[in-house]
C-alpha cells in the first residue's frame, strides 16, 4: 500500500465508448485533500472504449492507470475481475467502486466519505443514495436506490447498497476475498457476497445524500430482457444468501423466506403463462406454502391438475 495515495478508484469497462467520458469526468471533478488513483479495467471492447481511456491517461498521467485486456477475461471464466485484476494493484488505503456505464455527480463524494471512515475506525464502508438514469427513456427517473439496512437479517432479503456509491477500506476487503474466495463460486454478481460479509463483521454507514447516477440500460446481468438470463441472476442471489445463512449458522427471517418464495412463484407463474408446465412444475415442487399469500398458494395447489391436463393434451397431440 502507497502511503501517498488515501484512495483507490476501482472501474470495470466493457464496450462502454457511449459511457465512460462521463464516468472519469465525475472521477477528476472529485475535490479532495488527498491523493487518489483510477485503476480503469477494460475487459477487451470491441469499440473505442479503449482508446477513450487512453485518451484521458495521457492527460491525467499521475491518476488514471489502465489494465487494457487484449482477451475478454470474462469469457475465460474469469468472474472475479476486481479480485483478480483490480484489487492486487490498489495503492489506496480505501478502494472506491463504479462501473465505466454509471458516474458520480457529487464532487466531494470521497472527501465525505474518507472524512467519516478516517474519524470512525469501527466502520468498514460506507454507501449511499444514487440517483437512476434510464437510458431507453433518455430520463433521470424520480426513485433513488440505496437505502438503509437494520442488520445482517435486513440485508439477507434485499441487497439495499448500490455498487457505485462504495468506499471501503482495502483491507476488510482483502479480509473478505481471502475468507471467502469468490473465486471459486460461480455466483454471477461480485458485490452482493461482499456486503453481506462486511455486513457481518463490521458496521456499515448509510449517508441518505444522492452522490451518484447509476444507468438502468435495457439489458444488464442484473435487468435483462432474457427470461433465463433474469432467472439465472435470482437464483444467484438466493445461492449467495444460503451460503451465509450456512456459513454464519444463521436463523433466517419470516421476511426473507417470504421474499425467497416470492421469488420462486414468480418463475414459476411465468413459466405456467408460457406455457412450460416442466418448469413450472420444478418451481410448484420448492415453494413452501408456508411463505405465500393465499392467492399464490391456491395456485400452486391446482397445478397437479393443470399438469395432468397438459399431459393428457399431450398424449393426444
Amino acid at each position: 500500500m502507497d502511503n501517498s495515495i488515501t484512495v483507490t478508484i476501482c472501474c470495470l469497462t466493457y464496450n462502454h465508448e457511449n459511457f465512460i467520458r462521463q464516468c472519469l469526468d465525475g472521477f477528476m471533478i472529485q475535490k479532495t485533500n488527498f491523493h487518489f488513483e483510477v485503476l480503469v479495467h477494460d475487459d477487451a471492447s470491441t469499440d473505442k472504449t479503449q482508446e477513450i481511456i487512453r485518451e484521458y491517461v495521457a492527460i491525467y498521467p499521475d491518476i488514471i492507470k489502465p489494465i487494457l485486456q487484449k482477451k475478454n477475461q470474462y469469457s475465460k471464466g474469469i468472474r472475479t475481475i476486481l479480485a483478480s485484476f483490480c484489487y492486487p494493484k490498489a495503492k489506496g488505503k480505501y478502494i472506491a467502486l463504479c462501473e465505466g456505464d454509471d458516474y458520480w455527480i457529487d464532487p466531494l463524494k470521497l472527501q465525505k466519505q474518507i472524512d467519516f471512515l478516517e474519524n470512525h475506525p469501527e466502520y468498514a464502508m460506507v454507501y449511499t443514495r444514487s440517483n437512476v438514469y434510464n437510458q431507453s427513456k433518455c430520463k433521470m427517473e424520480d426513485n433513488l436506490i440505496g437505502r438503509e439496512f437494520n442488520d445482517f437479517n435486513d440485508l439477507l432479503i434485499i441487497n439495499r447498497i448500490p455498487t457505485l456509491t462504495t468506499c471501503i477500506r482495502t483491507n476488510v476487503l482483502m479480509e473478505y476475498t481471502n475468507d471467502i474466495k469468490p473465486e471459486k463460486h460461480n455466483w454471477l454478481m461480485g458485490d452482493y457476497p461482499m456486503w453481506l460479509w462486511i455486513a457481518y463483521h463490521y458496521k456499515i454507514k448509510f449517508f441518505p445524500e444522492a452522490t451518484t447516477v447509476y444507468r438502468d440500460l435495457p439489458e444488464s446481468a442484473s435487468h435483462s430482457q432474457d427470461l433465463q438470463k433474469r432467472e439465472r441472476f435470482a437464483l444467484s442471489v438466493i445461492d449467495i444468501t444460503t451460503f451465509y445463512i450456512k456459513k454464519f449458522d444463521i436463523v433466517p427471517s419470516k421476511e426473507y423466506w417470504e421474499a425467497v418464495n416470492a421469488s420462486y412463484y414468480h418463475y414459476y407463474d411465468t413459466y405456467i403463462r408460457k406455457g412450460n408446465y416442466k418448469k413450472a412444475r420444478h418451481y410448484a415442487k420448492i415453494i413452501d406454502l408456508n411463505y405465500v399469500t393465499d392467492r399464490m398458494r391456491k395456485k400452486v395447489r391446482l397445478f397437479p391438475i393443470r399438469y395432468i391436463k397438459f399431459k393428457i393434451r399431450t398424449l393426444f397431440n
